[in-house]
């Protein structure tokens, strides 16, 4: 039998579940037709076998936990089938996966699960429930990429990629102490968050759902303009959904930034084939409370900068890895840094850059909803793919109770920021979704 231990960040990711958030990363791939289910057994073998973590169960100590060899193993004990009602559709198929979010996943077996749904607007739809502590969200995408192959008539390009960040050595730290030590006094006292309508106790209904597509070019274009990024250009339409959101709550005015909790990749470059977690997380003052788009813009673009040219993200992965080494209930009370102190997670995944496929079916849209763990009940997940960009959602349902009506705004908070001018006419289908924040937005407009 084969036991190998579990990398101690790995081992904090395992044990943040609860029953009331389990930290479980959602995937769904869409294909234009149906997929048989021996084909796609057949691709999950090959490239899951590779990895110890998708062939090995958990095995848990007090203090520790190790990868053990699962006898049993089959790709069939994994994965399943499922045919949606006629007539459905990605709808449909969002609520398919709500209703798994809440239930965690056998523990007699490797921590994952994949369903292929049939009947999705006339195709298939493979769903994927991994967790978090097998890997990160960098590495399933190199999973996916070895998973999938270039469509037909499709070139091969080469995805973005995160920028390299600089390793907290010691000789690093000793170097840039005075920033190394101000960024790490600002972690441990961080200030709560302020109450909203997003932060509260998490509950065990879920919902997931996910945005229509805007343009990555179009995106990359209007950060270009601003000295912006395309992680800053969506981070600023997020704040503008989230603003319509807590407008559309009852909050006649939004007058503070919520805290979120960005992960930061940490992997040196090449090394995504080795799954596990390699990112560390930072918090972000998102400007919800900022009513003009590209203000909003502005505010996370220089927030953004300021991180990236400091070491928080390599302080944070520090903690995780540490949290992993101490007992149970010790690591809570350490990594409550994160989750009392902030409202919402929000990650940027990128995505493959051409269209995949799997036994010759074009794969249409891809999504990854990225889990929150512990306190915190709103995850909202932005992922590139094939020169898209989708936001997707996996928020738990009390806290936002309309996110599909968050995820059918996106488009529309996007047209408001390319336009930089919220006198611009409100694009067609808001008022259906979001009446009462449309109003206010109007009355801002009119001051």
């Amino acid at each position: 039998m084969t036991i190998c231990p579990m990398a101690p960040a790995d081992h904090a990711w395992l044990r943040m579940d609860c029953p009331e958030n389990l930290v479980v990363i959602h995937l769904a791939f869409v294909f234009e037709g149906e997929l048989l289910l021996a084909a796609v057994a057949q691709r999950l073998h090959a490239q899951l076998k590779r990895h110890h973590q998708f062939t090995h169960r958990v095995q848990r100590g007090w203090w520790r936990a190790w990868w053990v060899a699962d006898e049993a193993f089959a790709i069939e004990r994994h994965l399943s089938e499922h045919r949606l009602a006629a007539g459905g559709g990605c709808t449909d198929l969002q609520a398919f996966m709500s209703a798994q979010a809440p239930h965690a996943l056998p523990v007699d077996r490797p921590l994952w699960r994949a369903t292929l749904v049939h009947g999705v607007d006339g195709g298939s739809a493979l769903v994927m429930r991994v967790h978090h502590s097998l890997a990160d969200g960098v590495s399933l995408m190199d999973l996916i990429s070895g998973m999938t192959d270039v469509a037909d008539g499709e070139p091969k390009v080469a995805p973005a990629r995160a920028a390299d960040r600089e390793d907290l050595s010691l000789g690093v730290a000793l170097k840039r102490a005075p920033r190394v030590l101000a960024n790490a006094l600002h972690m441990v006292f961080m200030r709560r968050d302020r109450r909203s309508a997003l932060k509260g106790r998490p509950g065990r209904e879920k919902a997931v759902a996910w945005s229509p597509a805007v343009s990555l070019q179009l995106a990359r274009d209007l950060g270009e303009r601003h000295g912006a990024t395309v992680n800053d250009v969506m981070l600023a339409v997020i704040a503008g959904v989230l603003r319509r959101h807590l407008l559309a709550q009852g909050d006649r005015r939004v007058t503070a930034p919520l805290r979120t909790v960005v992960p930061m990749n940490m992997r040196p470059h090449g090394d995504a084939h080795l799954l596990g977690n390699q990112f560390g997380l930072v918090g972000v003052e998102l400007p919800v409370h900022v009513d003009d788009p590209l203000q909003r813009l502005l505010a996370v673009r220089d927030g953004m900068n300021g991180l990236k040219s400091g070491f928080q993200g390599q302080l944070a992965l520090a903690l995780v890895r540490f949290a992993g080494l101490l007992p149970a209930w010790l690591q809570t009370l350490v990594l409550g840094i994160f989750s009392r102190r902030c409202t919402l997670i929000v990650t940027n995944v990128i995505g493959p850059a051409e269209a995949r496929s799997v036994a010759g079916v074009r794969i249409d849209e891809l999504m990854l909803c990225v889990p929150q763990g512990m306190t915190v009940g709103v995850g909202i997940s932005i992922i590139s793919y094939n020169g898209e960009l989708r936001i997707g959602f996996l928020v738990d349902r009390q806290l936002m109770p309309d996110s599909a009506a968050a995820a059918a705004s996106v488009r529309g908070s996007f047209e408001q920021l390319r336009r930089a001018a919220c006198a611009a006419p409100v694009p067609a289908g808001d008022e259906v979704y979001w009446p009462v924040a449309v109003a206010l937005d109007r009355e801002a407009c009119a001051r």
